[in-house]
């Protein structure tokens, strides 16, 4: 098997795309697995407990859960939910999850929602996908930046299947890493990916959205207003979800009981919630699919009824994937939208009859803008809500919904491991724009201060005592690690401290008698007139950490540090963020 994985060198545009294939293909028939396990648990859950003891059901599924992932499986980075794991994992991990990752997800998420708790099909897939992945690209020995790049098309596969939704899936996987950027390079593998993952998935459970809803239209532009109105009002909603969530899952990290026993007690606490509104529970569409087909509010739910359930559906999904139930929170910010959508809807119709055309179309639009603006992902939630649906039609609407929403809440979102762009990814801290560099000049940013010119021929013991005594004197020089020497005035090199101790050990009367000159190492000095990236490239081909900076007549002004090029370039970019 070794040696049938060095035959594939995956270098080039053709085997990467052949490679994207093949794990779509996987994760596709992955994903069949997944929903016939999710469905056999579901009806044996349904057979087992009957009437009020149903909502015993999630603490059991809990129990089971936490038994599996903390001391069975031995497997605590499959708890909760998955696709934030996959975000930490690119940034962090170089996408590398361990093999067991993937079917230990699976069985456990399964079970999660299988037995009623409330939590999405989204989180499972996307950690499945990306272990799939990540087991693959072991296989072949890739690089990190390799395995990254099919972690994400790993995930789109998942995506892409359980949604049916194959550009969606795509769409999601490179736009959800960050809050104001995307992985560009990463969108035509998880294209080909996802793509052959909806096709195997959709030969077996057939081509159909994931939602049978009613054809809607818009009829004039007091609809597209209403939409905009609708993005504003998931914005509270938003806010209240991410933070219950986040305040849940920092309970159950900081309780000090067994990590098995959270998410029983996490289920027990969702089954309390579903006690009184019972359509919190579990996570199916079949309520938010009845919500599209609202016609006449006076046969509608009540608009405090729909908002209860919307509080009741953000505190279910706290605690079963808060404590460390393995689930999604995607596919509940669907719901929630949905739920929310039709409450604005009835509101309308109540206050002014006839102002919508279709009424239930406001659930759909509200799926799409609750899931861009909580998961800071407009184009993926946009896309996702109309492949699901079938509704392209509405594509304008969900567009400005999402649009609002994701503007009025940049400071939040469901996914912890997000960051703000590339340049905030440990994954692409070494990818610097060029033309940046050449901006700045190396004379504005290098460390001016006084040096310390050692004379060739004083010993090691006189060139000690000197530095200690310049350093005293001038504390600001102190974190300078090489000094030059000079040979009748003219730059030979710098103190090469190796040398030093090397030299010492077969050098008789050691420092007292070792010259300077003994242990000199040439470095050449790099011209003040530079820009930072000739100064990058100075510093790399000669393999310098620092390095002296010299003006024109060769004297020496300061001294540059690598680090001083990457946090100049951290600060300029940041300042032309805020700009």
């Amino acid at each position: 098997m070794r040696k049938l994985s060095r035959i594939f060198i995956i270098n080039s545009y053709m085997p990467k795309m052949l490679l994207a294939a093949f794990i779509g293909l996987v994760t596709g028939s992955v994903a069949i697995v997944f929903r016939l396990f999710l469905e056999s648990i579901s009806e044996l859950t349904q057979r087992t407990f009957s009437g009020p003891v149903i909502f015993l059901a999630p603490a059991l599924g809990g129990l089971v859960v936490g038994l599996l992932l903390f001391v069975i499986a031995k497997t605590p980075e499959a708890a909760g939910q998955g696709t934030d794991r996959s975000i930490y994992n690119f940034h962090h991990h170089g996408g590398a999850l361990r093999n067991r990752v993937a079917p230990v997800k699976l069985l456990a998420s399964s079970i999660t929602l299988g037995s009623g708790g409330s939590a999405g099909y989204e989180g499972p897939v996307s950690q499945i996908g990306s272990g799939l992945a990540s087991t693959i690209c072991r296989f072949f020995k890739m690089t990190r930046s390799v395995r990254r790049q099919f972690g994400l098309a790993g995930m789109a596969a998942g995506l892409g299947s359980i949604f049916k939704a194959p550009l969606a899936g795509a769409l999601t996987s490179v736009e959800i890493l960050y809050r104001e950027d995307f992985e560009s390079s990463s969108f035509g593998t998880s294209i080909i990916a996802s793509v052959v993952g909806f096709t195997v998935y959709t030969s077996v459970f057939g081509t159909a959205p994931a939602f049978n809803v009613p054809e809607f239209y818009f009829a004039n532009g007091t609809e597209l207003f209403c939409c905009a109105v609708l993005g504003l009002l998931c914005v509270p909603f938003s806010y209240l979800y991410v933070k219950c969530y986040y305040k849940v899952e920092d309970f159950f990290s900081a309780w000090k009981i067994p990590n098995w026993a959270k998410p029983a007690i996490g289920g027990l606490l969702c089954g309390a919630v579903a006690i009184l509104i019972p359509q919190a529970m579990g996570g199916t569409w079949d309520y938010v699919e009845s919500m599209t087909r609202l016609a006449d509010p006076a046969s509608a739910p009540s608009v405090l009824f729909l908002l209860g359930l919307v509080i009741a559906k953000i505190l279910a999904t706290s605690f079963t994937v808060g404590s460390g139930g393995a689930g999604g929170v995607f596919g509940p910010s669907l719901f929630l939208g949905g739920v929310i959508g039709a409450a604005f809807a009835v509101a309308i119709e109540t206050v002014a009859p006839g102002t919508l055309s279709s009424p239930g179309a406001m659930a759909l639009v509200g799926m799409g803008a609750f899931f861009a603006g909580s998961a800071k992902a407009p184009l993926a939630g946009v896309v996702m809500v109309c492949e699901m649906t079938g509704s392209y039609q509405l594509l304008p609407g969900i567009m400005i919904a999402a649009v609002m929403h994701v503007a009025f809440s940049r400071k939040w979102s469901i996914y912890r491991s997000q960051v703000l762009n590339k340049f905030s990814s440990p994954a692409h801290r070494l990818e610097m724009d060029p033309d940046l560099l050449r901006t700045i000049p190396v004379e504005s940013v290098m460390q001016k201060s006084l040096v310390l010119e050692l004379d060739s021929s004083r010993t090691i013991c006189e060139a000690e005592r000197d530095i200690n005594a310049f350093n005293v004197e001038h504390p600001d020089s102190a974190l300078v690690h090489s000094y030059p020497v000079f040979e009748k005035g003219c730059y030979i090199g710098i103190l090469d401290w190796n040398l030093v101790l090397r030299n010492i050990v077969s050098t008789e009367g050691g420092k007292t008698v070792l010259l300077v000159a003994d242990c000199v190492t040439y470095s050449p000095l790099l011209p003040a007139s530079v820009d930072l990236h000739t100064a990058m490239k100075f510093m790399l081909k000669h393999s310098l950490s620092e390095v002296y900076v010299k003006n024109a007549s060769g004297k020496i002004l300061g001294i540059l540090p690598s680090s001083t090029i990457m946090n100049t370039y951290d600060r300029v970019v940041r300042e032309n963020i805020k700009h």
